[in-house]
């Protein structure tokens, strides 16, 4: 009873010194006790390959929405959802009474530019005769300008409405209005119908660029610190790899992962918007201070890794901070030292008696029983 006392009274102790579990040799043969050093980390040793998933993901630089440049009303549409498309594909045709209008704003504009110009002309030839005065020629110049930039205008804006410049050699009234695709990608969505009446700049479709996109990657914190960007990601079912583009400073709220973004360029057609994939990294190693042990020598308490280390006078537990995990060894980044002995195999029972629960298999007139270090 006096024992089990004390071991509970330690257990609840604050652990201001690093704690020692004493165990005479016959208890640490009964608890099937071994140890093994940690030894410097390689890529031998760590088979450092991280597994990471992740979620696909349209960027939004890979994003094209076609939109009304004019109002009008939906005469047809000529594409689908998921239809894949080129650059320059008719997306669908609008007729607008408001196109008409910018039309004839344009050829006024241009009757009057060119006008202008014919009466600059009759104006410099005049003034170099010396029959009208310099000012008139420099109202008549100011005329001139005026009316080709409002020329200007008038074309930029029909340019924008899809007008061509070709278009603008043979000028004619057309109310019709053919919307095309500015890159080639797939439709991903249509927000227009016809008959429908659109406002200028409402949407008509939108448009996955071709060959764009992002995964939405999800890291622990462990393998975080063995990934930088421009790693290459291997993502399952695809030939190409992906390219670690960025390690944002948030976390997911529901996993408490970090997340990471990596851009996909492949031309191959093998991932889809909003899939969930899996990608494999070949971890790079830290500069120096890495060790490998097995991933049996890992004990939780309070949320920490820690590993038993063997010592003089008996087994000290260490917390230790952990890197990538491979096959049945894992990363450990702090916490250790070359040539540490640490515990892989029994460790339950050093946990146990760390944390008062006794030693199973101890003697009963020798309990183990745990120290302070001095």
């Amino acid at each position: 009873m006096a024992v089990s006392l004390i071991l509970a009274l330690l257990a609840c102790a604050p652990t201001q010194a690093a704690e020692l579990l004493k165990l005479s040799p016959a208890q640490a043969e009964a608890a099937h006790l071994r140890t093994q050093t940690a030894q410097v980390a390689n890529a031998a040793n760590t088979g450092a390959n991280l597994v990471l998933q992740g979620t696909v993901m349209l960027p939004s630089q890979a994003t094209d929405l076609v939109s009304a440049p004019v109002a009008g009303v939906v005469q047809t549409v000529l594409v689908s959802p998921g239809q894949s498309v080129r650059a320059g594909t008719p997306v669908a045709r609008l007729l607008s009474p408001q196109l008409v209008e910018w039309q004839r704003d344009w050829l006024q504009a241009d009757t009057q530019a060119q006008l202008a110009r014919e009466r600059l002309q009759r104006d410099e030839q005049l003034f170099a005769e010396g029959i009208i005065a310099e000012q008139r020629l420099r109202e008549t110049r100011g005329q001139a300008r005026m009316a080709q930039v409002t020329l200007d205008e008038r074309s930029q804006a029909l340019r924008l409405a899809g007008v061509s410049a070709q278009q603008l050699k043979h000028p004619a009234l057309d109310a019709s209005l053919t919307l095309v695709a500015p890159a080639s990608g797939t439709v991903l969505e249509l927000s227009a119908t016809p008959g429908q009446r659109l406002d200028a700049g409402m949407p008509v479709a939108k448009l996955a660029r071709a060959g764009l996109l992002s995964i939405e990657v999800q890291a622990s914190q462990q393998q975080l610190g063995w990934l930088k960007v421009g790693d290459a990601l291997k993502v399952e079912g695809c030939k190409t790899p992906a390219r670690l583009a960025a390690i944002t400073p948030q976390v997911s709220s529901a996993s408490q992962a970090a997340l990471l973004r990596a851009d996909f360029s492949g031309s191959e057609n093998c991932l889809r918007v909003n899939q969930f994939v899996q990608l494999h990294a070949t971890a790079t190693l830290p500069a120096t201070g890495a060790l490998s042990v097995p991933t049996a020598a890992l004990v939780q308490h309070e949320g920490q890794p820690h590993v038993f280390v063997k010592r003089a006078q008996g087994y000290e537990p260490v917390p230790v901070r952990t890197g990538a995990a491979g096959g049945t060894q894992i990363t450990v980044l702090s916490g250790l030292k070359a040539g540490d002995e640490v515990v892989v195999q029994g460790t339950a029972a050093l946990k146990g008696l760390w944390q008062g629960l006794g030693l199973e298999g101890a003697p009963a007139e020798a309990p183990a029983t745990p120290v302070k270090a001095k």
